[in-house]
């Protein structure tokens, strides 16, 4: 039986009970993260765990349990028997429960917070062979940069691209590319590596930030500019980078093919760096 944890405690998630009026069902008052076990350690967990921090801050909800998040994860794990296997684990921290009002509860009631683990098998092919995304306008609202629970154009936007036939949807705003519904974009003109710059429309991704300087160690050039959408006949390479896509080259972009249609060069290389770094930290 699957063992989550819940507000402080670690119970089957058959037992799980979440008021109707908890404030994350009610407005999606709440921010969630995800890491990635790589049987034997989480990969970079202390900069999901500052985001975590900052996007309690940013929507004041004060949960002091958050530095916990390290141990809850490591204990699903356990419980579960995960730990000689590639894992994710995913955490949900609300406002808690109080009767409807757009107002924060006043005295400040006891947050919610849900935890849960499950193995996890990358796609494999997507991340040799490259995928298909769509391009969209962002529809989204402008504090992109905080890890919300609040995800409906993110999910709306992923179902037309999954109907489509494609992997993903690749946002603009105002002429210029921002990101994908769950994953940060990069792109590859003339040897320069492009991507959005850290500001409210994009989430800054726990990969992009090593990608950046797995990239800046490989001596790449760097410009953290958005790409303009009609740029991107100048564009040879482009992937996406999450947590559980690392590196997934895209081969099409908004129906326009990249160079020839084929995970590039600078792609593998980056690709191939992050996985020695795996390696090296898997011992």
């Amino acid at each position: 039986m699957e063992t989550t944890y819940f507000n402080g405690k670690y119970i089957p998630k058959d037992e799980v009970r979440i008021s109707p009026d908890d404030r994350g069902f009610l407005f999606a008052d709440g921010v969630y993260e995800v890491i990635r076990w790589y049987d034997g350690f989480f990969y970079d967990i202390n900069s999901h765990l500052t985001r975590l921090k900052r996007s309690l801050r940013e929507l004041r909800i004060n949960w002091p349990e958050a530095d916990s998040f390290p141990t809850i994860a490591g204990k699903l794990l356990n419980f579960n028997k995960l730990e000689d296997q590639p894992a994710m684990v995913y955490l949900q921290v609300t406002r808690g429960q109080a009767r409807r009002s757009h107002s924060f509860p006043s005295p400040e009631v006891p947050i919610t917070s849900y935890a849960y683990s499950w193995g996890f098998s990358p796609d494999i092919t997507s991340i040799e062979t490259g995928i298909k995304v769509m391009l969209k306008e962002d529809i989204r609202w402008s504090r992109c940069d905080i890890k919300s629970v609040s995800l409906l154009p993110n999910t709306m936007s992923f179902q037309e691209a999954c109907e489509n036939g494609l992997k993903e949807c690749i946002f603009v705003r105002n002429g210029n590319i921002t990101e994908g519904s769950h994953s940060n974009i990069f792109f590859v003109s003339n040897g320069t590596l492009f991507t959005h710059p850290e500001s409210n429309h994009i989430l800054s991704g726990v990969t992009r930030k090593n990608i950046l300087r797995i990239a800046q160690e490989c001596g790449i050039k760097i410009r953290e500019e958005a790409m303009q959408e009609n740029r991107i006949r100048f564009v040879q390479e482009a992937f996406i980078t999450n947590t559980s896509a690392e590196v997934t080259p895209v081969i099409e972009l908004g129906g326009n093919t990249l160079g020839d249609g084929v995970p590039g060069p600078v792609t593998k290389i980056i690709r191939k760096e992050f996985y020695d770094e795996i390696k090296v930290l898997k011992g």
